[in-house]
């Protein structure tokens, strides 16, 4: 009986020790690199496709300035949390990059150290029928183009002051 309350005993003890918080407290996070997921639910369902701009027609409404569309740029921070801002792109002719005009500023820091973007197009008819005339625009996914690519665009562009392009790796719908 003794030998019984004895293991039982042993038992609560290693059982309580190896539950102690110390091994909680010292788990490593793996630090992943952004995705189009980590900053918006880009792959979510597509609620907008029959009101979503194509790349087309993304190049018409930043054709035109004042644009009629708001605009966001997600990025993620240095610790994964995420970042938002609010900035007016222009588009190049032949419709793959995006560029921005940033003052040197947290958003433009991201954009360079983790390249990735989701850059939100959004278009508000108060006064439309229909659901998708309400509702237009679409989500871009992307990509810093590089420090030595930025710096060539901006030379052949023969931009003053130089811009920050991100190449269009995917337009999606609003979702």
């Amino acid at each position: 009986m003794k030998r019984i309350i004895t293991l039982f005993l042993l038992v609560i003890v290693f059982v309580t020790l190896g539950c102690t918080g110390k091994e909680a407290t010292s788990t490593v996070t793996e630090v992943v690199k952004p995705s189009a997921d980590t900053i918006t639910a880009a792959s979510g369902s597509l609620y907008y496709s029959a009101g979503s701009y194509d790349l087309p027609s993304l190049q018409a409404v930043l054709g035109a300035y004042p644009y009629k569309v708001n605009v966001g740029i997600s990025t993620t921070n240095a610790d994964q949390s995420p970042n938002l801002a609010v900035a007016i792109p222009g588009i190049t002719a032949d419709g793959k990059y995006l560029s921005l005009g940033l003052a040197d500023n947290r958003t433009k820091e991201n954009l360079i150290q983790r390249e990735l973007a989701v850059v939100m197009f959004y278009e508000y008819n108060p006064t439309a029928v229909e659901k998708i005339d309400r509702n237009k625009g679409c989500r871009v996914v992307a990509k810093y183009v590089g420090d030595s690519e930025n710096k060539r665009i901006n030379t052949e562009a023969n931009n003053e002051s130089p811009s920050l392009f991100l190449e269009i790796l995917e337009i999606l719908p609003l979702g």
